[in-house]
């Protein structure tokens, strides 16, 4: 069994007398269960959906922004243990090989126009530009009220983070030399990569973070134009001579399935958010457990 108890009659009752539209109505509400750890909960209103005679809509408990992070990481985990990446891996690995053909090549196209400055303005873009207005967009984002676009800006911020762990990572295990290095594409020096300069190319960490931040907001607002703007770090990245194209696709591919992750768990724990509905005659709230 479980009660919920309103705060705010009056804002109710006018509500319920279509005194005020429910742009202005705020429905919090103590939900009081027989279980004592979740007694008292404090559940605000989000993302309603409201006509004249019924009022329903998605509650989620107010978390602070470390226990919510938390819980977005273990759902985030959670979800990607239980999907099958074997495939994915294959095609991964292929598409990184493949490209890796064009290394050399491109590196020396981007060494003799070095001087170009159509490129170095290229290379301010997706170097400084794109990655500081994905990550400032998403914190603004993860703040709004708006409970898709705060959802999908934590997701961002949640993604971008775990893929600066995981690039470092990998970076200090295959030790590869970065084109300005001029040790060549296939140098690994591993478990070096920290230690010496030059030989922490694998993979590119701004194309990394910038996909894996990027790829929720493409994602939730069906906005494909955002891969484009990220690939302009991947030009910048190799124009610059600080990765080979294959540092880079690597980083697009890890970058994209970090921020899919992220994304798709966000979206899966909020669909398990307490749900409730009230009319003139009745009120009910839904909880979908584990």
């Amino acid at each position: 069994m479980m009660t919920c108890d309103f705060i705010d009659l009056p804002r109710q009752e006018h509500y319920l007398n279509i005194i005020v539209s429910d742009t202005k109505l705020a429905l919090p509400c103590w939900v009081i269960t027989p279980i004592p750890s979740t007694q008292s909960a404090l559940l605000t209103n989000i993302e309603p959906t409201i006509d004249q005679n019924t009022f329903e809509g998605n509650f989620s408990p107010v978390l602070t922004p470390v226990i919510r992070v938390k819980n977005d990481l273990s759902n985030a985990v959670s979800y990607a243990m239980d999907q099958s990446w074997l495939m994915t891996g294959a095609i991964g690995a292929g598409l990184v090989l493949s490209s890796s053909l064009l290394d050399k090549s491109a590196d020396n196209f981007f060494a003799s126009h070095s001087q170009n400055r159509w490129l170095d303005s290229v290379n301010n873009i997706g170097n400084v530009l794109v990655p500081l207005v994905a990550f400032s967009g998403a914190a603004v984002f993860a703040l709004d009220n708006d409970p898709v676009r705060s959802r999908t800006g934590y997701a961002a911020l949640e993604a971008g983070s775990a893929a600066l762990m995981v690039s470092t990572g990998i970076k200090y295990v295959t030790g590869r030399a970065r084109p300005y290095a001029a040790l060549g594409n296939n140098h690994f020096e591993p478990f070096a990569g920290s230690a010496k300069a030059g030989t922490d190319g694998f993979p590119s960490g701004h194309t990394i973070i910038v996909w894996s931040v990027l790829t929720p907001f493409a994602e939730e607002y069906d906005a494909p134009w955002l891969y484009g703007v990220a690939a302009l770090t991947n030009l910048a990245r190799v124009g610059s001579r600080n990765h080979w194209i294959s540092d880079t696709v690597a980083g697009s591919l890890l970058g994209y399935g970090i921020g899919k992750v992220f994304w798709e768990s966000s979206r899966a724990a909020n669909s398990k958010s307490p749900k409730f509905s009230i009319d003139r005659q009745s009120m009910t709230l839904t909880w979908e457990l584990p």
